[in-house]
């Protein structure tokens, strides 16, 4: 695989710690800018802890997003994400590592919006090459929308978990 960068895009509110390569038993307190670039709609995004955590604001416009400052060949990544309760049909919410090279590889991680009352999906995928067609859908056990549960990705020369 190539160079990875982490890029997020979205259209809900969260918060996520502003740190990368951390072990998740003990965060690191870093500012969110050290390590992020804001890549669009700067004004949705709220610092908190001191600029180590952010909240992306979810409004009529169409969200806001950031991405690494820095490239990884491989690593362990991770983000606290809460989805939006109730009826969140037409709203996308993404993580993903994605390539910088024309052979576009990417990792994804994607909550679908849902209708009140049906079950939250996380929905992953894996390109190689430009050519995706690996699809997975989790029917999430629990309910997203009530703490930040951490989903991570850990990715090497081996594999992708």
């Amino acid at each position: 695989m190539a160079s990875f960068f982490w890029i997020l895009l979205l259209g809900i509110s969260f918060m996520v710690s502003a740190t990368m390569g951390a072990p998740l038993r003990r965060p690191v307190d870093v500012p969110f800018g050290r390590n992020y670039a804001r890549t669009w709609a700067s004004d949705h995004i709220k610092y908190f802890n001191g600029g180590s955590e952010i909240q992306l604001l979810l409004d009529k416009y169409p969200g806001t997003g950031f991405q690494s400052k820095g490239s990884y060949l491989f690593g362990h990544f991770s983000m606290q994400i809460k989805l939006v309760p109730g009826d969140s049909a037409g709203t996308f919410t993404a993580f993903y590592l994605s390539s910088q090279n024309s052979e576009h590889d990417e990792i994804d991680f994607e909550f679908l919006g849902n209708r009140t009352g049906q079950p939250y999906i996380l929905q992953t995928n894996v390109f190689t090459g430009g050519q995706g067609s690996r699809e997975q859908r989790i029917y999430l056990w629990f309910d997203p929308t009530k703490s930040y549960p951490c989903y991570s990705v850990l990715c090497n020369m081996y594999q992708i978990v």
